[in-house]
């Protein structure tokens, strides 16, 4: 039996997931919607007109019999925790010949899909963690600032969240919490806790703030260090060897974690919200004689530019641009792609 090429989107009934896949069914890709619930999934396959199928990840090989039989090509996962899932869908797409792409914020899958890479490259496989959210915002801003810097020694990136947060995400961000790992920075090219200096590895020692203007008319604010998955991928795409990541909260907004239990929150950001919460971004890199390249990133909310940017790489990758192995958003399609999802802009500021 004949298949078209399907892009396949798994979790595609959560927050994330569904907005993606109405992203992929307006821009008309051939889709097929997948998950754990039958439920939900039924019910969002229904007012997409979408085919459907319902499985758990218990089992890589089934789940790449599922894949074989759906002729899919490109996977895309939107299921958190990505702790829990991008292991198997990895798995199980590397058995079935099918190129993965995610949506994740966790550091731990993004080191797992490079562990995997020579056995994705020996299936020719790409594995493209990151394909939206803040990894590729980040990722396509970094690559933008090294562009006029030679052999630059430090990389500071801080992403301007504003706006309420899904409860996948405050899940998400809620296990990170408890489970016991300190806040990372990588130094010497080694991934390390902050405080944990190595002699004369010039680090301060210190968990601190760092203040960085986001061109949006609020002037310096304070940032605080977090551990994000771009410590791996800017790493991997730069080689640069001393990267710190930031992150700060609008200050209208109230970001703190409800009282009450995550599953009596809304799914999450209701369009009318998103579109009152643009993200910005800015970057820091600094070369070997001390010159200090700035910019910012302006764009639009997160889980907006999640879905439409996860959606424009998995249309691109069924449609070719693929790479073996483990990849970055701005590795494989250069940091002009950022500026193709909505408004976004990246700006260049002037060093004071």
């Amino acid at each position: 039996m004949a298949f078209t090429p399907r892009v396949m989107i798994y979790g595609a009934a959560g927050y994330t997931g569904r907005l993606a896949s109405e992203q992929a069914q307006r821009t008309g890709l051939p889709l097929i919607l997948a998950g754990r619930t039958q439920a939900n999934i039924t019910q969002l396959a229904a007012s997409l007109n979408t085919p459907y199928r319902v499985f758990d990840l218990h089992d890589p090989a089934a789940t790449s019999s599922v894949l074989r039989e759906e002729g899919v090509e490109v996977l895309l996962n939107c299921a958190g925790p990505f702790v829990a899932t991008a292991r198997p869908l990895i798995s199980a797409c590397i058995q079935a010949g099918v190129h993965y792409l995610d949506v994740s914020a966790e550091l731990g899958s993004y080191q797992y899909a490079l562990d995997r890479s020579d056995d994705a490259k020996k299936a020719n496989v790409m594995l493209l963690p990151g394909c939206g959210g803040s990894v590729a915002m980040l990722g396509f801003l970094a690559a933008h600032a090294l562009r006029n810097i030679q052999d630059p020694t430090h990389v500071d990136i801080a992403l301007r969240v504003a706006g309420s947060m899904s409860r996948g995400s405050i899940a998400s961000a809620a296990r990170s919490s408890m489970d016991g790992t300190r806040c990372l920075q990588r130094l010497r090219g080694e991934l390390v806790p902050w405080g944990e200096a190595k002699e004369g590895n010039g680090d301060t020692g210190e968990k601190t703030g760092v203040q960085f203007d986001f061109d949006n008319g609020e002037g310096p604010v304070s940032c605080f260090p977090v551990t994000l998955p771009d410590l791996i991928t800017i790493w991997k795409a730069t080689g640069n060897p001393n990267i710190r990541t930031f992150a700060c909260v609008a200050a209208s907004e109230d970001m703190a974690f409800p009282e009450y239990g995550e599953m009596d929150l809304p799914d999450g950001p209701s369009a009318e919200e998103r579109e009152k919460s643009p993200y910005h971004a800015a970057v820091v890199v600094t070369g070997p004689d001390g010159e200090v390249e700035r910019a910012v990133l302006h764009t639009v909310n997160g889980y907006t530019f999640t879905a439409m940017a996860s959606v424009e790489a998995a249309r691109r990758v069924l449609e070719g641009e693929i790479t073996t192995g483990f990849q970055t958003p701005e590795m494989l399609f250069g940091k002009e792609f950022v500026e193709t999802i909505a408004v976004s802009r990246l700006v260049d500021i002037a060093n004071l």
